[in-house]
């Protein structure tokens, strides 16, 4: 572990897979892969925040050696194309000259994702002395239709690059993409590893913290060792007493800067990024639509905005917490306060 840097989730952050916390079957099956030299294209599956892409990156790491930097990549495909990347792939877009029939001269077209994001990295060879290259895909869901044209890559590309995908729903993706991988199903990591690491850092750090205050961390973190690190780092800065007081507490605050994020992403007009992080907060914190507005309601009071702009956004506010008393589905009045509210955003 790292002593270097003063965050706690970055000084405790594991640098090989023997250091990852639980997941010990998990780890024994990676294991087992780098010894072999080979393998499929795999697919990871599991809840937010858990560590995925830890894993597939010390994995990944461990497997090419000291070739890896030169053949990993990560991407992530709920990123948004910059205007210039957009213009690349269209700029890359050709006429076939060779297809006869009703296709014969008429434009073909990559998923701008893929073309960008993807293609320019497994079309490259390998470098030095590695089996293939591994790209990291984070999201993948995310890339909807857009799946059919990976798969193609997949197959065309396979033997000189591996792909891991990393998805938190493997309803998001199809059936094609899972036929053709090694499935991966990472779990929570349980209370007893998560007590080790925990007393580890207790010791590092010269730390007070009892049995049941680990506990209670371990549900108010639920079960994801980053934020149970933050927690710990925030309690740690007013005294080296850990107790569920301050927890509680700064469980809190990390809420509030969560609700005040979220407003943030969505005066940018970043609909998908505001969507996606509203779904965590109402999942981890168990938040009904009504309890989700109140909270955005005393984040909204703090907004430097104008009178009239602070009216005009509470009016929405209260109108969507009217809607979701009689609405069947929380995530979607939510969703469609979003939505206004980006668009309200575009005029301030």
């Amino acid at each position: 572990m790292s002593q270097e840097s003063p965050i706690w989730r970055i000084k405790y952050l594991p640098k090989n897979l023997d250091q990852i916390c639980g997941r010990k079957r998990i780890i024994e099956r990676l294991q087992q892969i780098i010894k072999d030299r080979n393998f499929p294209h795999l697919l990871f599956i599991g809840p937010e925040g858990i560590g995925k892409t830890t894993i597939a990156r010390l994995f990944s790491k461990e497997f090419l050696g000291r070739f890896f930097d030169a053949n990993f990549k990560i991407i992530y495909a709920d990123e948004r194309l910059t205007e210039e990347e957009r213009k690349q792939a269209r700029s890359d877009a050709y006429v076939s000259t060779s297809k006869i029939g009703s296709i014969a001269g008429k434009r073909i077209t990559t998923p701008a994702f893929i073309q960008v994001k993807v293609k320019p990295f497994v079309q490259l060879k390998v470098i030095g002395d590695a089996p293939f290259k591994i790209l990291v895909v984070k999201n993948f869901d995310y890339l909807g239709d857009e799946q059919q044209g990976f798969r193609r890559l997949m197959e065309t590309y396979g033997g000189n690059c591996r792909m891991i995908l990393i998805t938190t729903k493997i309803s998001g993706i199809i059936d094609p993409i899972i036929s053709r991988c090694q499935l991966f199903l990472i779990p929570p990591v349980e209370y007893e590893p998560f007590r080790g690491l925990i007393l580890k850092i207790k010791e590092a750090e010269s730390l007070e913290i009892t049995e049941e205050t680990i506990k209670i961390l371990y549900d108010l973190a639920e079960s994801q060792i980053f934020r149970a690190i933050d927690l710990m780092q925030l309690c740690a800065q007013s005294s080296s007493s850990i107790t569920p007081e301050k927890l509680y507490e700064n469980a809190q605050l990390q809420q509030n800067n969560l609700m005040k994020s979220l407003l943030m992403i969505c005066f940018k007009g970043d609909f998908k990024k505001s969507r996606d992080l509203s779904r965590k907060i109402l999942s981890n914190n168990k938040y009904s639509a009504q309890e989700f507005f109140f909270h955005l309601l005393n984040e909204i009071h703090k907004l430097p905005l104008s009178r009239v702009a602070k009216i005009k956004l509470i009016e929405m506010l209260a109108e969507a917490d009217f809607r979701a008393l009689d609405g069947r589905d929380d995530d979607i009045q939510v969703s469609a306060f979003l939505s206004k509210l980006c668009l309200f955003a575009e005029n301030l």
